[in-house]
């Protein structure tokens, strides 16, 4: 029988519900509630829900490619959380990371 657990999708489906659950914690909360922080919270939900585990499966294997010491749940999680709170941060993400390998790569070839 198949684990959901293996999959990318099933880590970035949990990173977009946690941040979507953390954004309705707050939107609900007695300082922050008012009906338009609400909207955005159940916004982020459903953008967590769908997009998560899609950005999750199809960029988990590229980036633990580029940097093969990174942790598949980790890596999946992180990409549902970005996925739900900034999508563009992504770009972003991947950036540093390229650059991190890139900056580890010279440094071993330089010994």
């Amino acid at each position: 029988m198949l684990d959901p657990r293996d999959f990318p999708a099933f880590w970035g489906l949990c990173g977009g519900m946690l941040f979507g659950a953390v954004g309705l914690v707050t939107a609900y909360s007695a300082k922050a509630g008012n009906p338009l922080a609400q909207r955005k919270a159940w916004l982020h939900l459903g953008l967590g829900v769908v997009a998560g585990p899609i950005l999750a499966e199809a960029f988990t294997p590229s980036l633990i490619a580029v940097v093969p010491a990174l942790d598949m749940r980790g890596v999946a999680m992180t990409l549902g959380w970005i996925a739900a709170n900034d999508p563009r941060g992504f770009f972003g993400f991947t950036k540093r990371l390229v650059y991190a390998a890139l900056h580890a790569v010279l440094k071993e070839t330089q010994r």
